[in-house]
């Protein structure tokens, strides 16, 4: 049975953009990937600046090929966050290079992990660009309940990078890691 992992990254200190696509490359190739399900554009957040930039985030939709141990995949973030040169602030107030957070998954529904909201403005904006129809009906419902427009959540937020972006150049880096598999067993 497969299972689609709701994903955010966020940074807000060094190569923002630059890490989070090395990041969503790295997790999208991960053995236990089926496929990218859908991607959030690279988007920046005027409400949360640091050191004079924006926090910028991406959401990614990963189907697994089973349900994998969510103390697992977390840990296998935690390492990646930390190649990334990540410190751990006890305070959370310092910047970071790269942040990853599992916000929950679906297998038929959307399931969340119970310490993230998707209705907070930065996690509703990425979320509801990811076009699957269960988180989308979702989405329509949390935000019939808050009593809230999408539109209006998106005040504050501004893309780096359209979705198709970030979906072409995780394509192109599969397909160049496919193309030097095959000629190394060609």
């Amino acid at each position: 049975m497969s299972w689609i992992a709701l994903i955010c990254l966020g940074a807000s200190d060094g190569a923002r953009v630059e890490n989070l696509l090395d990041a969503a490359v790295l997790l999208a190739a991960d053995v236990e990937v089926a496929g990218v399900r859908a991607v959030s554009e690279l988007y920046g957040d005027r409400h949360r600046p640091h050191r004079g930039g924006a926090t910028v985030n991406l959401m990614l939709a990963l189907e697994y090929t089973a349900v994998p141990a969510i103390d697992a995949l977390e840990r296998r973030f935690k390492r990646l966050e930390a190649d990334f040169g990540r410190e751990r602030d006890p305070r959370r107030q310092m910047p970071v290079p790269l942040d990853i957070d599992l916000l929950g998954g679906i297998d038929i529904a959307p399931q969340w992990q119970t310490r993230y909201d998707p209705g907070r403005p930065y996690l509703f904006h990425g979320l509801q660009q990811l076009a699957l129809p269960a988180l989308q009906g979702e989405l329509a419902a949390l935000a019939q309940q808050r009593g809230f427009r999408a539109e209006q959540n998106a005040t504050g937020f501004y893309s780096f990078a359209s979705a198709g972006f970030v979906q072409r150049h995780l394509r192109e880096h599969a397909d160049r890691t496919a193309s030097a598999s095959q000629r190394e067993t060609g």
